[in-house]
């Protein structure tokens, strides 16, 4: 059905991630697909110029901006940034826009939200960690993205424990937290009717310490040596910390590099299940890519993943990070009566009841109520 609804009736506003790589070009793009059928709103897209995951946009209604690649490439494109903020925002004020929308803290992103502030332009930022992941830490990024996170109106975030951090660390008001659920990823993934002999469990996504890969092995060595019907496999760019023999196991398979978006979906049809066997976590983008291929998840009970796995209704949660209570947690999806056909339907409801669509709907209220709320002094 055509939108009639008049254009000088929406709210202009922008989303933004000048990310190239990762989850955040296909969270863009989600979310900007829900917020353009939001007949309350005009949307306007700042993607990368080189991202790989272009969004599918009118082209009069992207600002992209060129960023950069490797060390060198920020260095030299940050020589002229200030000129690239300004650019952009006054093209932003040209079209009225009353607000951005940040997917994701990026190294420019607190010089665009200064730019945006002195327009009258206000600004909210999704925050996907409260804290930088080990393995993850850059002192001078994380103190530029701890000064966006403080300056800006409004954080909206996938989980009550990166919300809950953030404001008894004193960063962000409780009044200026938006607590959202992590949308649904739609890769074009579905879950095969009938779960595969042996039972496919696989790890999916960048592969860091605290992803606790060594730990889903030692796990799966266990489950083997138990006699357990299962194969893994481990896809990702990272390297694996692990013993040499963890990493030469039969029913085992690494394919370690980078994921072409178009190959997520055929990656993730193969699965019976998705393993999280996370050492810590603020929530996971990988969950919400589970739910929407209909695949249950096993998952350690840190951070945000509790919120997100419902043991024993779209998945199974361990009793600890240990490799014997991970092998305990698949081995109670595998071998319960039942147990995996309840956590498959339980994952396509959770991808039902978190739709993008969805999303952007409470994402739009906090957006509107931004807008309506005074700016800080």
């Amino acid at each position: 059905m055509a939108d009639t609804t008049p254009a000088d009736s929406k709210t202009p506003i922008a989303l933004v991630y000048w990310g190239r790589l990762g989850a955040g070009a296909a969270l863009m793009g989600q979310i900007a697909e829900a917020l353009a059928r939001d007949d309350r709103f005009n949307l306007y897209l700042s993607p990368s110029l080189h991202s790989e995951l272009p969004p599918k946009f009118p082209a009069d209604r992207l600002l992209p901006v060129s960023t950069f690649s490797g060390p060198l490439g920020l260095v030299g494109r940050s020589l002229i940034l200030p000129f690239t903020v300004r650019r952009l925002v006054r093209d932003l004020k040209a079209r009225n826009v009353r607000a951005i929308v940040t997917v994701m803290p990026h190294v420019w992103g607190l010089a665009l939200q200064r730019a945006a502030r002195r327009a009258g332009i206000r600004t909210l930022l999704i925050v996907h960690d409260a804290d930088p992941h080990p393995g993850e830490r850059r002192p001078l990024l994380d103190r530029m993205i701890a000064q966006e996170i403080r300056s800006s109106d409004r954080i909206v975030t996938f989980s009550n424990h990166v919300a809950d951090r953030l404001r008894a660390r004193g960063d962000v008001p409780e009044d200026r937290i938006a607590r959202l659920y992590h949308p649904i990823f739609h890769f074009g993934a579905t879950a095969s009717a009938v779960r595969h002999a042996p039972f496919r469990l696989l790890f999916f996504g960048r592969i860091l310490p605290y992803k606790g890969v060594g730990m889903l092995l030692a796990a799966f060595a266990r489950l083997r040596a138990e006699g357990a019907d299962v194969t893994l496999t481990v896809v990702g760019r990272g390297r694996i910390d692990a013993p040499a023999g963890l990493l030469i196991q039969p029913g085992l398979t690494i394919r370690t590099g980078w994921v072409a978006p178009d190959a997520i979906g055929g990656i993730l049809a193969e699965a019976d299940a998705i393993a999280l066997p996370y050492l810590e976590a603020s929530q996971s983008g990988v969950v919400a890519a589970a739910y929407g291929a209909g695949l249950p998840v096993v998952a350690t009970p840190v951070g945000g993943l509790a919120e997100q796995v419902f043991d024993g209704v779209t998945g199974t949660l361990a009793r600890s990070t240990t490799a014997e209570a991970f092998a305990e947690a698949v081995r109670r999806l595998i071998e319960t009566p039942g147990l995996y056909e309840t956590c498959r339907t339980g994952a396509g409801r959770q991808a039902e009841a978190h739709a993008p669509e969805h999303f952007a709907a409470v994402l739009g209220d906090a957006v509107l109520k931004t807008v309506e709320t005074p700016p800080r002094g």
